[in-house]
């Protein structure tokens, strides 16, 4: 069973984090992280590529300082926010009335249309209510297809595939075979999703997380500790 909280993670197509670069009169590198961003301090004249070979060398020490400054950040609602995470990407919320209740999802914005109908003291449960069903739709439609896959892959056979909302698991794998993810999934990058998976149906094979266990994910994902870390960094930015 992977849990929500979890140390940090890698996978293979990880981005690395995000970055600026600052040239001054200086003689070295140096990497700044500072109220969520990462900046390079780097002499002029300095080559990129060796900027971005110190960023890859650094990267979990920066996720871990960014975990940290996240950790003491006030969060707000994605209703406050109006910003919601879809398949990694950032996207904003549009609220609006109309004639029916729905959600589209028109290039970078989610549309969430309320019935004229409902009471405006109603409206935050009715954007919660349809934001839920419609994110669970997404995961209903795309994860059945993405873990057969995995599983013709790594030559494991599953029961049945369950999703649900769990405030303390990203996924499970019981005795019997069925395996568990959590919906809130679709909001991650695909390669965590595929991470969770993966790590699920690892337990196919060894039940327990001992090294046989974690070798077997890393023969499918050698970098997957990237992603565990992408979950213990933005897990507050799923909307539960």
């Amino acid at each position: 069973m992977l849990m929500a909280q979890l140390p940090d993670l890698q996978t293979t197509e990880q981005p690395l984090p995000d970055y600026h670069i600052v040239f001054s009169r200086r003689r070295t590198l140096a990497i700044v992280v500072r109220q969520g961003r990462v900046t390079v301090r780097a002499p002029v004249g300095c080559n990129t590529k060796q900027i971005q070979q110190l960023i890859v060398a650094k990267q979990l020490w920066i996720r871990r300082h960014l975990l940290k400054q996240q950790a003491q950040m006030p969060v707000l609602s994605w209703q406050q926010s109006a910003q919601i995470l879809f398949e990694g990407k950032l996207l904003q919320v549009v609220f609006c009335r109309a004639g029916k209740s729905e959600v589209l999802l028109d290039n970078d914005n989610v549309i969430i249309a309320v019935s004229a109908r409902v009471a405006t003291a109603k409206l935050a449960a009715w954007h919660d209510k349809l934001l839920h069903s419609w994110l669970k739709a997404q995961a209903e439609a795309r994860f059945p297809t993405r873990l057969s896959f995995w599983a013709d892959f790594m030559k494991v056979n599953y029961r049945e595939l369950k999703l649900g909302m769990w405030q303390r698991r990203w996924g499970y794998c019981d005795s019997f075979g069925v395996i568990g993810l959590n919906w809130r999934l679709i909001m991650a990058p695909n390669w965590v999703s595929d991470y969770v998976m993966v790590h699920e149906l690892a337990h196919l094979r060894v039940m327990d997380h001992s090294v046989r266990f974690w070798q077997t994910v890393s023969q499918y994902l050698p970098d997957y500790p990237q992603a565990q870390a992408w979950l213990s960094y933005n897990q507050r930015q799923l909307v539960e």
